[in-house]
């Protein structure tokens, strides 16, 4: 019997969405804007009820869906981090004559399936998640009909994302015809029973092993993580610069819970299985990601690039199956998406004649024309990077660390190497700024002082790291 206290916010996000519905079709293209202030009401209001859950430590309500620490934890910095993304979203959509409230009631779709991808105890509740996103973002890409690129990424991404889905969906249904069930305590249970030395059950056991590296494989399309990242490019730049910024960040973040819940709560004794398919991704993901980086002229595909490096990083910490692999992996994946949030928050404030910044050398003499906003983007840059004491420093330390006590010296090594390779393209961008002739285009949309806020509490994050590695801590404890 499911517990309707625990599952407020997803009521309040849906009731909301079903009131802006109705309500929007009574308002003129004037009065549409106020949809928008509806939307962040009720993300606020949800934000305040996941932490009003925290009261009810590590219960389920069902064995279908789970409202643990984990999950909430992770809920409210979903729910948190879009409710800025829309900020900076309603603004650049102000500007360019581009506001549709229907962006932000698709935004608020896309928050359910993370909360249902994020708090699923059924693998088939999952595949609901995970398509709620997906249909949702498939929507947000082709935001932009006026743009033959959107319309070419939104279709790319519906093809291979069809595609990730049907490996999932063929997984699930090999988990369900070899168990019988798909609760994540009960396949986890069946396979603990598993002698997989004995002959007796190598049929068996091999076919578990299909069904785990079909989706791993499906997830790993949804990360984003090489080889199955040949979508991120094309639909990072085809987007709007927001879409972008939507779809490299909280996305990520469920795609992250749910390979953790997957290989910790189901798969935890394959592990000598699943840590080789992880080996190869984060490898291929770092070289593929920063190799390509490089040669990168355009800023959003530069950064998708960027994107599939960091991801691999953050693999090379779940592939050491050990706590402190999940926690420095953990610590990683806030890390990137909150930086990454102030990095293209900050571009979708500039614009390069009456468009939004494209090029890298759109942002020529920055520093000259917008000194703060340089030194802002420069801090950022640098944290990719991973220069202390800022957070991005740590971020790598810890998934160094964590190669080290699992006795991986080479992939640290090798983590090490990757980075000083890596750090070419973002210095380009700090010496196009600094020190190229500045561009007469150039110009800013509107100063916002949420964004000199933001980029000082992650400032303050860098100096003072131990409250997010204590918040990664906790949270991967109470899995």
């Amino acid at each position: 019997m499911i517990n309707f206290l625990y599952i407020i916010p997803e009521i309040i996000i849906m009731t909301v969405l079903s009131f802006v519905i109705v309500l929007d079709s009574f308002f003129s293209k004037n009065n549409k804007k106020i949809s928008y202030y509806f939307v962040q009401l009720s993300l606020f209001l949800c934000s305040y009820y996941i932490i009003d859950n925290f009261n009810f430590l590590n219960k389920n309500t069902s064995n279908l869906y789970n409202t643990s620490i984990f999950s909430n934890i992770f809920k409210l910095f979903i729910t948190l981090s879009l409710a800025l993304i829309l900020h900076y979203t309603y603004k650049f959509l102000q500007y360019f004559k581009k506001y549709e409230s229907e962006y932000f009631m698709i935004a608020l779709f896309a928050l359910i399936g993370m909360m249902i991808m994020v708090s699923s105890e059924h693998l088939l509740l999952l595949y609901l998640g995970i398509e709620l996103l997906s249909l949702s973002l498939y929507s947000l890409i082709s935001f932009n009909r006026d743009s033959i690129f959107s319309s070419e990424a939104a279709i790319k991404y519906y093809i291979l994302g069809a595609i990730a889905s049907g490996f999932l969906l063929f997984g699930i249904s090999l988990i369900y015809g070899l168990t019988g069930s798909l609760y994540y305590v009960e396949i986890s249970n069946q396979i603990s029973s598993l002698n997989f030395s004995s002959s007796e059950y190598t049929l068996h056991a091999v076919g578990l092993i299909f069904a785990l590296t079909f989706i791993l494989i499906s997830l790993a399309f949804k990360f984003g993580a090489a080889p199955f990242h040949m979508w991120i490019p094309d639909v990072y730049h085809g987007s709007l610069i927001t879409t972008t910024l939507l779809l490299s960040t909280v996305p990520k973040i469920a795609v992250f819970i749910i390979i953790i819940k997957i290989i910790n709560s189901i798969f935890s004794n394959l592990y000598i299985f699943w840590a080789d398919i992880l080996f190869i991704l984060s490898i291929l993901s770092i070289i593929v990601g920063n190799v390509t980086a490089i040669v990168q002229t355009n800023i959003k595909r530069m950064l998708a690039y960027s994107t599939i490096a960091n991801i691999g990083f953050i693999l090379l910490g779940i592939f050491t199956g050990s706590i402190e692999g999940y926690k420095a992996a953990m610590f990683y994946t806030i890390t990137y998406v909150l930086f990454t949030i102030a990095a293209f928050g900050l571009l979708s404030e500039l614009k390069n004649g009456e468009s939004p910044i494209e090029e890298i050398t759109n942002l020529s003499g920055l520093n000259k024309q917008y000194p703060i906003l340089a030194f802002i983007f420069m801090l950022l840059m640098l944290s990719f990077i991973g220069i202390p004491p800022l957070l991005g420093f740590h971020a790598k330390l810890f998934i160094i660390q964590s190669l080290i006590l699992t006795s991986n010296i080479f992939l640290s090594i090798f983590a090490v190497l990757m980075t000083v390779i890596g750090s070419y393209y973002y210095l380009r961008v700090i010496k196009v700024m600094y020190f190229d002739n500045l561009d007469n285009k150039l110009s800013c949309i509107s100063t916002s002082y949420i964004t000199y806020l933001y980029v000082f509490l992650l400032v303050l994050l860098g100096l003072f790291p131990d409250i997010l590695g204590q918040i990664s801590y906790y949270s991967i404890s109470n899995l």
